[in-house]
């Protein structure tokens, strides 16, 4: 696949995304079932182009989507948007997430798709088993938070309507469901950050000969990480349910943002290179 057709599949799949993120609010503003399906069905279709553009580079270029904001934030939009669709198939109600989950993605991507795509080759000394566990977990880890904080705004919306008869969205969508997922979420994506953490630290070890150096990305990862600890510690510990465990949901998440974005643009990183790379 030729560079070209890669943006033109990129392109495809934002504007894919900003249809079904309209289409989306559109149907909760105005209950209507039907404009949901369309807005799933639009969903799926933008994750076909999206899918075969990100597997298209891959093999054109020799790795995965872990160099440069481009396929970075690529890669992690594409994570949300198929945990969305899974939950969205598995259960009719979960739609409604559509309307939190799918701006996000658009957006992400919109963002993306206007950072540098320059093309860089993985050097020898950081090809490396654990490169592709560090970068798996950080993808699967903040997926789950972005999922978390996806349910964690429906649920809010929810509790706001929970008077409202014969809503179909979310009558059938239940505070207590939501809430539930939500710290399954979160505890998922703190054990798969945890992971990354510590598979980011042996392949640190392994490309620059130090395990841990306090780089500002590694700390960051670290606080992100402890965030989150205090967010399942309040739930767990101090009985943080329902609107409060969301809105604490909610809160947490820009500073996991800000973990994988802002630290490279406000700190000088080892990491940054790699990261913001070309641009």
């Amino acid at each position: 696949m030729t560079a070209t057709v890669e943006i033109l599949l990129m392109w495809a799949t934002v504007t894919a995304y900003a249809l079904s993120a309209a289409l989306f609010v559109v149907s909760i503003i105005f209950k209507q079932d039907t404009i949901s399906r369309i807005a799933l069905g639009m969903t799926c279709a933008g994750v076909i182009p999206h899918v075969a553009a990100i597997v298209g580079r891959w093999v054109r270029i020799g790795h995965g989507p872990y160099i440069g904001f481009y396929e970075v934030v690529s890669s992690y939009a594409l994570i949300g948007v198929v945990i969305f669709i899974a939950l969205a198939l598995a259960r009719k109600p979960f739609r409604a997430f559509g309307v939190a989950l799918m701006p996000m993605a658009f957006l992400a991507l919109g963002g993306a798709m206007l950072a540098s795509k320059t093309e860089v080759a993985i050097t020898p000394n950081l090809a490396s088993y654990w490169l592709v566990v560090h970068v798996a977990f950080a993808k699967l880890s903040y997926g789950s938070f972005i999922t978390a904080t996806g349910l964690a705004i429906v649920h809010i919306l929810r509790l706001s309507r929970r008077e409202v008869k014969g809503d179909g969205f979310f009558a059938s969508l239940t505070p207590e469901s939501l809430d539930d997922l939500t710290a399954k979420f979160v505890s998922a994506g703190f054990v798969f950050l945890g992971i990354m953490i510590a598979a980011g630290a042996i392949w640190a070890n392994e490309a620059w000969g130090r395990y841990w150096a306090w780089d500002p990305i590694e700390t960051w990862s670290l606080v992100s990480w402890l965030v989150y600890a205090v967010v399942l510690h309040l739930r767990r510990t101090m009985g943080w349910v329902g609107k409060r465990f969301a809105w604490i949901t909610i809160a947490a998440l820009p500073v996991l943002l800000f973990a994988l974005i802002g630290v490279v643009i406000v700190y000088e990183s080892i990491h940054g290179a790699y990261l913001l790379i070309g641009g």
